[in-house]
C-alpha cells in the first residue's frame, strides 16, 4: 500500500481541473509541471508517500532517512490541482496503485476534467515538431477540434503514468486529455518540446499570459551544451586518429 497524508483540504470557487505527469522521455512531463507549479502561485496540500529511495544517506557516522513522495498541489484561485513527482514507478503494480489514489483524490474533490502530459518519439525524416492530442471519450474532441490540434490518430501506446492515468480515469467516469509533443532524442532534456505543450495546455485552461520564455532560456543553454559535448566529442576522436598526439 501507498502511504497517503492530506495536510489540508482546499476550497475551490468551481470544479477544478487537475493537471498531472510524471517524468518521462526527455522529461517533458516533469518539466511542464514542475514549470507550472513555480510559475502559479501553488501550495502542497497532499502527498502520496513512495517505496524510494531504497537506501539512506549518512554524514559523520548520522543515519539521515528522506522518504520521497508524490505531491499534490493547489492553487484555489484558478481551481487547479497539480500532481507530479520526482520518478516514474516501473513495477506495474506500483503504477496502477499510484493511478488509483491519484484519481481517489481527484473524486475527493470532484474534478471536472484531468490533463495528462508526455512525450511522443518523433518519426525519422520529419522537421517539424508537433503537438497532438488524444482523449478518454470521443465527446473530449471538441476541445481538441477548437484548437485545430492534431489528434494521434495512428495506432499505438502511451506508456507509463501519463498516459495509463487517462485509462483508469474512464473507470471513474472522468473526462480526460494527453496532450503529446514530438521529441527526437528520449535520452536529452526536451525544454521547447514542453514549451509548444504548454502553449497549447495554457490555452486550452485561459492562462495563455503565462510568460514561458524561462523554457526558451532552458533550450538555448542545452543546445550551448551539446555543442560543447559534440566539439568534445570529437577532439577525443581526433586524438585517438594515427598519428594525432
Amino acid at each position: 500500500m501507498l502511504g497517503i497524508k492530506i495536510h489540508y483540504k482546499p476550497k475551490f470557487n468551481n470544479k477544478p481541473i487537475l493537471i498531472a505527469a510524471l517524468p518521462d522521455m526527455g522529461n517533458v512531463g516533469g518539466l511542464c509541471l514542475n514549470f507550472l507549479v513555480k510559475k502559479i502561485n501553488t501550495k502542497i496540500f497532499a502527498e502520496i508517500y513512495s517505496f524510494w529511495p531504497p537506501s539512506v544517506t549518512h554524514k559523520k557516522g548520522i543515519i539521515n532517512y528522506m522518504q520521497s513522495s508524490y505531491k499534490f498541489y493547489e492553487n484555489s484561485e484558478y481551481n487547479i490541482i497539480f500532481f507530479t513527482g520526482d520518478f516514474h514507478p516501473t513495477d506495474p503494480r506500483r503504477l496502477y496503485e499510484l493511478c488509483y489514489e491519484v484519481l481517489k483524490i481527484a473524486e475527493m474533490f470532484n474534478v471536472k476534467i484531468l490533463y495528462s502530459l508526455a512525450a511522443s518519439l518523433k518519426p525519422i525524416n520529419t522537421i517539424e515538431k508537433l503537438v497532438y492530442g488524444a482523449v478518454n471519450k470521443p465527446e473530449m474532441f471538441d476541445v481538441l477540434n477548437k484548437l485545430n490540434l492534431q489528434v494521434l490518430e495512428d495506432e499505438g501506446q502511451i506508456t507509463g503514468f501519463n498516459g495509463l492515468i487517462l485509462g483508469i480515469a474512464q473507470e471513474f467516469n472522468l473526462d480526460g486529455i494527453c496532450l503529446l509533443g514530438e521529441i527526437d532524442n528520449p535520452n536529452v532534456i526536451q525544454p521547447k518540446t514542453s514549451q509548444a505543450i504548454l502553449k497549447v495546455l495554457l490555452k486550452i485552461i485561459n492562462l495563455s499570459f503565462i510568460d514561458l520564455s524561462e523554457l526558451e532560456e532552458e533550450e538555448k543553454r542545452k543546445k550551448f551544451m551539446e555543442k560543447q559535448m559534440n566539439y568534445f566529442n570529437k577532439a577525443i576522436n581526433q586524438s585517438e586518429l594515427p598519428g594525432i598526439t
